[in-house]
């Protein structure tokens, strides 16, 4: 050793060595192969997120076009009969009669100032990177509380993922009078 130069300890070089091998495999694993960050959540509760990314944010974003008759993404968002059943129920939204059309379209707007939920419970694996997917959707009708089991069926495009079929099932939550009796799918 020259006189000046110090020695540096063999563990404090291990250490020094690790951690800044650690940190590029942080630096590498973020930008290459983590977890992709998650969609933003709209800024604004009315403010409709479509996300085709996974099957079940598909589902989630489908689910939420129809409840709140935003037909064009709902169709964006859907094959076979999902679209067609859009197509119906669109038709039969516009078939209202104007007394009619202009409560539901109250009711509509409503709805989309209230967040939805989709917990799923089930989650089935068909292959050829089909899938099917069931739970609860959940949010506010009428200032109260309303959940209701749903199914679909998605698969994966080029474009992205896609509902196939939405099966829309028991209402889990009392209803008020007025609104008992309607339509399915309503």
């Amino acid at each position: 050793m020259r006189p000046g130069e110090r020695r540096v300890s063999a563990p404090l070089v291990l250490a020094a060595a690790s951690g800044m091998l650690a940190i590029a495999v942080l630096v590498v694993w973020s930008t290459f192969g983590g977890d992709r960050p998650e969609a933003a959540a709209p800024e604004r509760p009315d403010e409709l997120h479509v996300d085709d990314g996974s099957p079940e944010a598909a589902a989630q974003s489908f689910y939420d076009a129809w409840r709140r008759r935003r037909w064009g993404p709902a169709e964006a968002l859907s094959v076979g009969a999902a679209l067609r059943a859009v197509h119906e129920k669109r038709a039969d939204d516009e078939a209202l009669p104007q007394d009619q059309r202009v409560i539901a379209e109250r009711s509509w707007e409503a709805l989309a100032h209230s967040p939805l939920r989709v917990e799923l419970d089930e989650v089935n694996i068909l292959g050829d990177d089909r899938f099917s997917l069931s739970g609860v959707a959940s949010y506010q009708l009428v200032g109260r509380p309303y959940r209701r089991r749903v199914g679909f069926d998605v698969e994966g495009t080029p474009g992205g993922y896609r509902v196939s079929e939405m099966r829309l099932g028991e209402v889990l939550t009392e209803l008020p009078e007025i609104l008992r009796g309607g339509r399915e799918g309503q």
